[in-house]
């Protein structure tokens, strides 16, 4: 289960138990930070959690202070890591920055999770800002993929462009870009990937994507295989044409059914779709007979069909096993999703100065 499924899931049972509950987001870093604005965590009144804001160095200290912080409304907070040689590490991180840390209660935290539960379960974008001064701190506004005002502190039409810009950029503006003082948070709805294949081998596929966070469907032509108790992470498993019928641009497939026939009826469905991502498990020589059989149906040469196509699916990080094989799937998708080359962080151009 994703980190962002675990802070919802806790929402809901606090809820149900009529429990208060606090919301810490990280709305802006200085330097460098192990996450970046936008992580959350979850805290209820009797002392469980859910989400990270930091490496783990500082969900204790929040989860000591929240609560006293938060009587008189929202509350940002600044954590240093910077070196101390006079010192002890603060808080343990020493990764050379600060965190700005949100704390809210009440309706602003409860429409926050609202939007975010509405993002992974009805895949719909919102766009959320937040005030991050110390003068001014606190969510000021939630507008919904469809322009409606999901939550708003006051009205304020420059606060509802911004938003409105980051909906129709589909982008977060992070603390001090164009808009000072303030953090613009485009919340984008899950991933669609398509795992089409019911095999054991699509299990460990569905276990990493759903722990990523993607939406996922698996489907398969063979009823005995497409079940869901097989796959319960998966937010769909059904029959074969089913999915076909609903896959849009965008969207990611990965295509590991075994069967030539079913890879073929898949093919012949994709690739006349822009699709973000779509991989065939296989050798490269069974693609490209496939290819050349679809290609003139679908009307492309077989040279477009294979340059749409990642065959073989995955990147080359050894290993043979169903797990291996689905971790380097996974891998790839998300240096795909990501618009990143997959390379060692230690030779590539540095995310985290």
């Amino acid at each position: 289960m994703s980190e962002l499924k675990q802070i919802l899931e806790l929402w809901k049972r606090a809820q149900a138990a009529n429990e208060d509950v606090c919301l810490a987001t990280v709305v802006g870093i200085e330097g460098s930070a192990y996450r970046r604005p936008g992580a959350r965590m979850l805290l209820t009144a009797s002392g469980l959690r859910a989400g990270t804001v930091s490496g783990g160095c500082l969900e204790a200290e929040i989860a000591k202070k929240a609560w006293w912080l938060t009587e008189q409304g929202s509350s940002l907070q600044r954590y240093s890591s910077f070196f101390d040689d006079d010192g002890e590490l603060p808080y343990g991180l020493g990764c050379g920055g600060t965190v700005m840390v949100l704390l809210e209660r009440g309706e602003p935290a409860a429409r926050t999770l609202e939007a975010l539960r509405q993002s992974v379960e009805e895949r719909v974008a919102s766009a959320i800002v937040t005030a991050t001064t110390e003068e001014s701190s606190g969510t000021r506004l939630i507008l919904g993929e469809d322009g409606a005002v999901l939550f708003q502190r006051e009205e304020n039409e420059f606060v509802l462009s911004v938003a409105r810009e980051a909906l129709a950029r589909g982008t977060t503006v992070p603390l001090h870009g164009h808009v000072q003082g303030a953090f613009v948070e485009y919340v984008a709805p899950p991933p669609a990937l398509y795992v089409f294949g019911a095999g054991d081998d699509a299990q460990p596929l569905v276990e990493f994507a759903s722990a990523l966070g993607w939406h996922v469907t698996v489907a398969d032509g063979r009823s005995q295989l497409a079940r869901a108790d097989r796959f319960p992470q998966a937010a769909r498993v059904t029959g074969l044409r089913e999915a076909l019928d609903v896959v849009a641009p965008g969207d990611s497939a990965v295509v590991m059914t075994h069967s030539y026939e079913q890879d073929r009826e898949v093919l012949r469905k994709l690739l006349r779709v822009e699709m973000k991502y779509l991989g065939i498990l296989g050798p490269r020589r069974r693609t490209e007979r496939l290819v050349e059989e679809v290609a003139p149906e679908v009307g492309l040469s077989a040279e477009q069909c294979l340059s749409r196509l990642h065959s073989p699916v995955g990147l080359d990080l050894g290993g043979h096993s169903p797990a291996a094989i689905a971790l380097s799937i996974a891998a790839e998708l998300q240096a795909v999703l990501a618009g990143r080359e997959a390379k060692k962080l230690s030779v590539a151009k540095l995310i985290h100065a």
